[in-house]
């Protein structure tokens, strides 16, 4: 059974209505009205911070002037620039990040987007992997609800936290895009892909709630400590 839940930031979020037309998954299923999703969608391109390299991948806007997106791909960045659906390239500053979820919040100019609705869902459900940078817009199958544990960025210890496996033919460049269910909430955000066609990893709605209500009601931005290549971490 599908779980709605509002993400929380500083107030529950507000369900937002998804208009378009369907087409088919792949999988047997509908895929959700994508509009809204779409909208959401976010190209993030970072120059990095002293010799780090410059990365290019994917975000969503859950909220005005507010993106969620993996730290792997700003970690190490200088300058952040983000295109949020359609609109122009804007500057973006790292306020929040946790390695070992692997999550990163950036803030951007207002931009009036409503707060996004999410959802958790079982084995099985069919939806849109929606914005990849580098993939656009593929559909998913639930392969399961899995506890991953994963190498924290810039380090080596491991950690667990909630997720999915699904069966989608992603690539580099799209970690941080949004899964959605057939109703257009959230369930997750790709971050990592296995060979095409295969599985694809998203963490889960429950982990993005919880790391933006902990960790953006001080939006202090990080500072890149181009010496030593990484960001100075308050």
């Amino acid at each position: 059974m599908r779980v709605a839940a509002a993400l929380a930031v500083t107030a529950m979020f507000i369900a937002a209505n998804g208009c378009g037309s369907d087409t088919p998954t792949g999988f047997g299923e509908p895929t959700p009205k994508p509009f809204e999703a779409n909208r959401r969608a976010v190209r993030i391109e970072t120059t990095g911070c002293g010799l780090a390299p410059g990365r290019t991948g994917s975000g969503v806007a859950v909220g005005d002037g507010l993106v969620i997106t993996v730290a792997h791909l700003v970690a190490q960045a200088d300058n952040i620039e983000v295109t949020v659906g359609n609109g122009k390239a804007v500057e973006a500053a790292v306020t929040a990040i946790d390695l070992n979820l692997d999550l990163a919040a950036l803030r951007i100019p207002s931009n009036g987007m409503p707060e996004i609705e999410v959802s958790e869902v079982g084995r099985g459900a069919a939806g849109l992997i929606v914005g990849g940078a580098a993939s656009g817009t593929v559909p998913f199958e639930v392969k399961d609800v899995v506890s991953l544990s994963i190498e924290e960025v810039l380090g080596s210890d491991r950690h667990s936290r909630s997720g999915y496996e699904l069966q989608a033919a992603t690539t580099t460049g799209d970690s941080g895009a949004g899964a959605y269910d057939l109703e257009n909430r959230l369930i997750g955000i790709v971050f990592a892909t296995g060979r095409e066609g295969e599985s694809t990893w998203i963490t889960s709605s429950v982990e993005l709630g919880g790391f933006l209500t902990n960790n953006t009601r001080n939006l202090t931005p990080i500072i890149c400590d181009a010496e030593s290549s990484r960001l100075d971490l308050p």
